[in-house]
């Protein structure tokens, strides 16, 4: 039964019926307190979330200030101390000795054996010696005790000065071979003319950093922040311990907050690098990080933290001078554990008020049940005599129902029977309730029905299928529809199944696929009667035409289509003249016009049957072509059906295989190849699967059938 019958058989019983009889005052009530409740726990919700996100914009506001000011303070505090470690370096550029040797070693391209007593490699404006009468050749190893002594005074490790080709020509004692980095950075030097650091190193005494001072051919004083004006003849590269200091910056501080830390970042290359100078290594690659722009700070943002787990608040500080960033951090948790507080006195109030407005009702309600139990005891003793008065109408127009109607539970036993489907059974209702689909249908038509019952309770889904039957010895056509059966509780206890006789309708169905059979069948016998040839190839033409739309996975549609429009293809040349069929010749334009109207034709003796598919519709088309130079219509591409695709390549192949009166068939791997060769012409999917049947038994039989000639 139909959802919208058994409405209207409901909406008719109960026609006489008060609906408001039935619906006490309480339950009224219950449900508006019920959703005024709701409403204001919603509400309390909405309002607590509100408010907590808006206390965690400003704590999050007032930690990216104190970050932010921390983060810049200890960059400072690094720039100062960077200023004073390359401070003396400014003796040594700005030393007449040094900077003559550095003009005199940049002007012979630091070849030191030019620099030899008496030779004539003086660059203009400079004495050939150091005005103690000594060349300056000979003054190398005073430079390099000069150099020693000044770094070991200044507290430097090693120092070097560095010609244009990034060789160090003056060394301090007891320093390493300059690297390649090194030599690398120094002659940029040169170029940019500004003092440059480079990045932090562990070295064999600790960590270390580079920087590079330029030696001008002029002495001078440039602006702040400015390369100074003149030729930059020389670069003195020193090398600077930072371990203590570092440890003293990178330190806690006696101020600093539960969970806050401080991390220095150096970027290398395109990786930032976490500088620890206590840790083994002291250099440790930071992943998931992108490198700020130079000089950019590292905005305030939650991300995973920096040499701990957990997540931080972080917000870095650019330090002028070397790619370096001071961090600040703190952890998120700590940092929410200020408004932890805050967080459980609005949940607490916002409980309350629920609670309150809780309770109220409950009194409330409390006293509505009491005063309205005795009438509600009334209502429900009325209401029982109105439902047991339904279910017998009901039951009457259950049992007057043609439909075949059956509860099954999971076991597979019926639980109930309508009539209908007892008397089909040969049972009485009583005696087929308990049975099974063995029992009353047989064990294969049971295993069948198996089938569609574990579907059912598989998908939780309707299951919908047509199946013959045997029902007390007789064979019926039955349109099965299978439901699950929701318990109480909503869970599946078993499968409901409405069965309809559709054994009449099948019948007459088959009745008129047999009229349109022989009504094909009559058709081909009249071409055969007219050309044996023709006939003869419409049978070929529907196997081939068949067997392709299969190996295509065409629908059963599109497969009928394609067999009975193969049978029925060449009606319309009943009517074209024998001459023009049979010519061995070329025709001309005046004979392909009239044979072309073999469509016309077709559609003529066709269009008044009804073949319930496009079967006409397929034959005007088959000899259409997708580059659109076919005929009737000279439609292209996908304005062609698949089923006149179909038809309109194995029409050629066949007509290219078949023997006539006037020309022999050519062989069938030569006919493919013709339509392999024109795939703007035919479909090149059909074409494939032609192939695939030709080479199949079933296009071999076909093939065998081929008229000798």
């Amino acid at each position: 039964m139909s959802t919208s019958n058994a409405t209207e058989i409901s909406d008719f019983v109960s026609s006489d019926i008060d609906p408001g009889q039935f619906r006490p005052v309480r339950s009224r009530a219950l449900m508006r307190g019920l959703l005024a409740i709701g409403l204001i726990a919603v509400t309390a919700l909405a309002l607590t979330t509100v408010l907590i996100q808006m206390k965690r914009s400003d704590l999050e506001d007032q930690v990216e200030r104190r970050l932010d000011v921390l983060s810049r303070g200890r960059a400072e505090v690094v720039e100062t101390w960077l200023d004073g470690i390359t401070r003396p370096a400014e003796r040594v550029v700005d030393s007449e000795l040094f900077r003559l040797f550095a003009i005199e070693m940049d002007f012979v391209g630091g070849d030191l054996s030019s620099l030899g007593e008496g030779s004539e490699a003086v660059p203009e404006g400079a004495d050939a010696d150091s005005g103690l009468g000594v060349p300056l050749s000979d003054q190398l190893p005073y430079l390099a005790r000069v150099l020693s002594d000044f770094a070991q005074n200044a507290g430097y490790r090693a120092g070097y000065l560095v010609d244009r080709d990034g060789s160090a020509y003056v060394v301090s004692a007891g320093a390493e071979t300059i690297s390649g980095e090194q030599q690398a950075i120094a002659k940029t030097v040169f170029d940019s003319g500004r003092l440059t650091f480079g990045p932090a190193r562990n070295a064999p005494g600790g960590l270390a950093i580079d920087f590079y001072a330029p030696i001008f051919e002029s002495p001078g004083v440039a602006a702040e922040g400015q390369a100074r004006a003149g030729k930059t003849v020389g670069v003195l590269l020193l090398s600077a311990p930072i371990t203590e200091m570092l440890a003293d910056v990178l330190a806690p501080q006696p101020l600093a907050e539960p969970g806050e830390r401080i991390a220095l970042l150096q970027q290398s290359g395109d990786r930032l690098f976490q500088v620890t100078p206590a840790a083994a290594p002291p250099l440790r690659a930071v992943d998931g990080l992108e490198p700020p722009a130079p000089g950019q700070p590292l905005a305030f943002a939650e991300r995973p933290a920096i040499g701990a787990a957990g997540a931080v608040y972080s917000v870095g500080s650019p330090v002028a001078g070397p790619a370096w960033w001071v961090v600040q951090q703190i952890d998120v948790a700590a940092a929410e554990a200020r408004m932890a507080g805050f967080v459980a006195a609005i949940v607490v109030v916002a409980v309350l008020v629920v609670v309150a407005v809780a309770a109220l009702f409950g009194a409330f309600w409390w006293r509505l049940s009491n005063e309205q139990s005795s009438a509600l005891a009334e209502q429900f003793s009325r209401l029982a005599a109105r439902i047991a008065s339904q279910k017998r109408f009901l039951d009457s127009v259950n049992n007057s129902i043609a439909d075949y109607i059956g509860v099954k539970s999971k076991n597979g036993k019926y639980r109930y029977l309508n009539p209908a489907f007892a008397r089909a059974a040969g049972r009485a209702v009583e005696d087929a309730v308990g049975l099974d689909d063995a029992a009353i249908f047989g064990q294969g038509t049971a295993e069948r029905l198996s089938v569609s019952d574990r579907q059912t309770l598989e998908r939780k889904a309707p299951v919908i299928f047509n199946s013959e039957v045997y029902l007390d010895a007789h064979l019926h056509h039955l349109h099965i529809s299978k439901v699950p059966y929701l318990d109480d509780s909503g869970e599946i206890s078993g499968v409901v199944s409405v069965m309809r006789d559709v054994t009449a309708l099948v019948e007459a169905q088959k009745k008129q696929e047999r009229a349109v059979q022989q009504m094909v069948t009559a058709l081909v016998r009249a071409v055969e009667l007219r050309d044996s040839y023709l006939a003869g190839h419409s049978r070929r033409l529907a196997g081939f035409a068949r067997a392709v739309a299969q190996r295509i996975d065409a629908s059963e549609e599109e497969i009928a289509t394609v067999e009975i429009a193969a049978n029925l293809s060449q009606i319309g040349k009943l009517e074209v003249p024998r001459e023009i069929l049979t010519k061995p010749g070329r025709l001309n334009e005046a004979e392909i016009a009239q044979l072309q109207t073999h469509i016309d034709h077709t559609t003529a003796i066709l269009r008044d049957i009804d073949f319930e598919l496009p079967v006409l519709e397929t034959i005007i088309q088959m000899h259409e072509r997708l580059d659109g130079k076919g005929y009737p219509a000279g439609l292209s591409g996908g304005d062609i059906r698949l089923t006149a695709r179909i038809l309109g390549a194995c029409d050629v192949f066949c007509a290219r295989v078949e023997p006539r009166t006037y020309r022999s068939g050519i062989a069938p791997g030569s006919a493919l190849e013709i339509l392999e060769s024109n795939p703007d012409r035919y479909d090149p999917q059909v074409v494939a699967a032609l192939r695939k049947v030709v080479n199949s038994v079933a296009g071999e039989k076909l093939i065998a059938d081929l008229p000798k000639g």
